[in-house]
Formats: structure tokens, sequence, C-alpha cells
């Protein structure tokens, strides 16, 4: 079984400050490893991290994903030495390219991805601070869904993160980087087991993504075509990126992931809000629900 591990999404940063302790610790009781934050509009990654840390016991915390946009490579080695030494073996460097119309809004000049990262992991190589360097720095995993930023991992990183990418993907994945290098596999799941009701959620959620150029290509490339995008994704498409089910049915895409390659999993629990209508926002109640039912099959 594949490490299993939880985002909290940009929605989870919204809850005040103790519930969202109290969500992750009882994420933590529960047994799964990790929990991963995004680098959106919301409260900062790295400070959330040392949050959570200061407050839990053995729970990781990964940033999933950190935009090598929002701070220089200077301030990313900074967070990753003093969180290394801060909460040793517990801190996760998740870090990506991010994409055109993020970095616009966030004002920056927006760089074909494998140069921008590839002068970013480069910085932080050479990057020599005042302190003494912890004896164990933690990981740094990289967004990478294509090969060239695959190459980078290969290089610079302890494995690779992939976003809401069917099974294939990952396979192929696997296939590139060699069985030396993590994969940390991140994907929603719908614990419903009423097929309507889990598709209506999954197209909700999926109807920014499927927008992206470089999603559509990554989904193209392992035999997605153009009529799989229309009206919201065809059901084979919704499928394959959404596992949805009962228990032993998510559990299954679980295990599929790692045969696939998958080292870790992170499972994003997505549902409908009030009255049926699809929501995409962190519930703690509804949501520590579905975690709370996957327990006892994934931990």
């Amino acid at each position: 079984m594949p490490r299993v591990a939880v985002l909290l999404d940009q929605n989870a940063y919204n809850l005040a400050s103790d519930e969202l302790i109290g969500a992750v610790k009882q994420i933590e009781q529960l047994g799964y490893e990790s929990v991963w934050l995004l680098d959106s509009f919301s409260r900062d990654p790295f400070i959330t991290a040392s949050f959570i840390l200061s407050k839990t016991d053995k729970i990781a915390v990964g940033t999933g994903i950190a935009t090598v946009y929002s701070r220089d490579a200077m301030a990313a080695v900074q967070a990753r030495e003093t969180l290394s030494e801060y909460y040793p073996g517990r801190f996760l460097m998740g870090l990506g390219a991010s994409n055109e119309t993020i970095v616009k809004m966030r004002g920056g000049a927006w760089m074909p991805p494998v140069k921008k990262m590839s002068a970013y992991l480069e910085a932080m190589v050479t990057t020599e601070l005042a302190h003494p360097r912890p004896r164990a720095l933690a990981p740094i995993y990289l967004a990478a869904h294509a090969p060239g930023l695959q190459n980078l991992a290969i290089k610079h990183a302890s494995g690779i993160i992939t976003w809401i990418l069917p099974v294939d993907s990952v396979r192929v994945a696997r296939s590139h980087i060699g069985n030396d290098l993590e994969i940390t596999a991140n994907f929603p799941c719908v614990v419903n087991a009423n097929e309507n009701e889990a598709r209506k959620i999954a197209r909700e959620f999926l109807s920014s993504y499927l927008q992206l150029d470089y999603y559509r290509s990554a989904y193209t490339a392992i035999g997605f075509a153009a009529d799989d995008f229309e009206n919201g994704g065809s059901d084979r498409l919704i499928d394959a990126i959404v596992a949805w089910g009962d228990p032993p049915k998510i559990k299954q895409r679980v295990d599929e992931y790692e045969v696939a390659g998958a080292t870790r999993v992170v499972l994003n629990p997505i549902r409908g809000a009030a009255g049926d209508v699809p929501g995409r926002e962190w519930n703690a109640e509804s949501d520590l629900e579905s975690l709370i039912k996957l327990a006892p099959l994934l931990l």
C-alpha cells in the first residue's frame, strides 16, 4: 500500500485556525501520513505548514504545490532548511511552475516551465545561508506532468507530483523516471456510490481544469480525444480522473495507482453541497466523514 495523504484545498484555509487544527488532528489520529497545502490566493503554505506542524505530533505536511513564482530561490531554501531543522522528517517541499494565467494574476513574467524551473533549482543548489545546514533536509518533489520537468526531477529532486492525472499517466511517468524517484499522485474522490450524483460532482470540480491546455495535452497523451472534453467531459474521462463509489471502490483506485508506480497518493475528497448542488468547499464534518470511512481500508 502506498503512503496515503490528504489534500487541504484552498477552502480549508478559510477555516478558523482552531477548526483547521482540529481537522488535521483528526486526520493524524486516523493514521494518514501527511496533509498537503495549496499555494493559491489564500494563506501562505509555508507559514501554515509551520503552524500545523507546531500543533501536531507526527503527521507530515507538504506544500502541494508551492509555485516558484511566489518566492525567490533563496526564500525557498530558507523555508526548506528552517522547517527541516525545526520539524525533522515532517516537512515535504512540493514545487511547481504554475501556469501563465496564475503567474500574470500575481504580476509575474511567464517563462517556459522547464527554463524557469531549471534556473530556480540551480539557484537553490548554490544558495548558502548563514546558519548551519540541518543534518537532514526535507525532500523536494516537482510537479512534473511531462518529460522535460521529469528530467529536472531526476537531477534535483526526490520525486515528482502528479495532479489530477489518471492512472495511465502515472504509469507513463514511472517508465520515464525509473524506479529510484518517488511519485506522489493527487486525485479527487467522491465517496458516493450513486453514479449520477458522483459524476455531477466530478464534472463541476473538473470544469476549470478541462479548459487548461496543459491538462488537455496530458489527457490526450494517454488516449483521450477532443470529444472527451465536450459537455463537461465524457463519462470515460470523468471516471479516469475522479475516483467515485463506496470505500472499497476508492481503495481499488488507490491500488491501481500503486501498481502504476505511485509511492504516495493524496486524496482530495470532493462532495455535493446542500440540496444536491455540487460544491467544492472543504467542510470539516463531511470531508472528515469520507476520510473516516476510507481509513480502515487504506491505513
